[in-house]
């Protein structure tokens, strides 16, 4: 399959996981659920690196394909999405 139907894979992977608030995700937990969906979606057994679900979340952060996701760091180890905001 193509390199970019996996990246999509795990953007709406990293997605669904940083919507769930209930939970703290550690870059082990993303990669971890990435390998999971790519698994399941496609068959792939092969590991995802930490260097690839980093750039995905920065990517993610970027404009560069529209996301712009809210996506911040607590402590130095927990990903999600920043508070939603009431104006």
């Amino acid at each position: 399959m193509p390199i970019n139907k996996h990246a999509l894979i795990r953007y709406k992977t990293i997605d669904n996981c940083l919507q769930n608030r209930f939970r703290k995700w550690t870059l082990d937990d993303l990669i971890e659920a990435c390998a999971d969906a790519l698994y399941e979606y496609e068959g792939i057994t092969k590991g995802i690196s930490r260097r690839t679900i980093q750039m995905d979340i920065q990517i993610m952060r970027s404009e560069k394909l529209g996301y712009n996701a809210p996506i911040t760091v607590t402590d130095k180890k927990f990903y999600s999405y920043s508070e939603k905001t009431t104006a």
